[in-house]
């Protein structure tokens, strides 16, 4: 079963992240994510109560500063809010979404294995595509990404950190790519990159 298959949905209100409802004051104002804080809690919960593996997706846009600079913070939050929408779009009903900074965003994707990761990364070529041809009249943007598989009973801050340390090398090596962190027992590490 490829579980990051997906029927396109109807647009769902800005209260709900990847299919739940939140409260505002749990929510980014600015996009409808989940917080930071509320993220990392239920990524938290995820790991400590559940019986299934999971991944931690860390997706950051790239250029937003340039793009702020150049077209104004109207425009960058536009831009942000396009961004949202686009991995509300292409991920699962049932996975988390958080803006975990300015420009970065969070997704815990439940119940994923290891044998299922390169779904992740052509996920995140379908929505650099729709980034790039959005036909929406904002400034063209890429994402980043890297990805840490996490177990039950994992940790969320070690999970992170693993995630960030190949989110870097995405960055380091030209940006708008996915790469999923490995401890070098097996081979997950080949990224998808630049598209055209």
């Amino acid at each position: 079963m490829n579980i990051l298959r997906r029927i396109p949905a109807k647009k769902k209100p800005y209260g709900r992240s990847a299919g739940r409802s939140f409260e505002p004051r749990k929510r980014d104002a600015l996009t409808g994510a989940v917080s930071k804080s509320v993220f990392q809690e239920m990524v938290e919960s995820a790991l400590t109560g559940g019986k299934e593996n999971g991944c931690l997706l860390l997706v950051d846009v790239d250029c937003m500063r340039e793009i702020n600079e150049k077209f104004g913070a109207e425009t960058g939050d536009k831009v942000l809010q396009s961004v949202f929408a686009v991995l509300r779009e292409n991920f699962r009903a049932g996975d988390y979404i958080g803006r975990l900074g300015e420009d970065s965003f969070g997704i815990w994707i439940e119940g994923i294995s290891a044998d299922q990761v390169s779904g992740i990364r052509r996920r995140i070529v379908i929505v650099n595509d729709k980034l790039l041809h959005n036909g929406d009249g904002l400034p063209k943007v890429t994402l980043s990404a890297g990805a840490a598989l996490g177990e039950a009973g994992g940790n969320y801050k070690e999970l992170y950190r693993q995630a960030q340390k190949v989110l870097y090398r995405v960055k380091e090596g030209g940006r708008c790519g996915c790469e999923i962190f490995t401890d070098r027992k097996t081979d997950y590490n080949a990224s998808d990159r630049r598209i055209d």
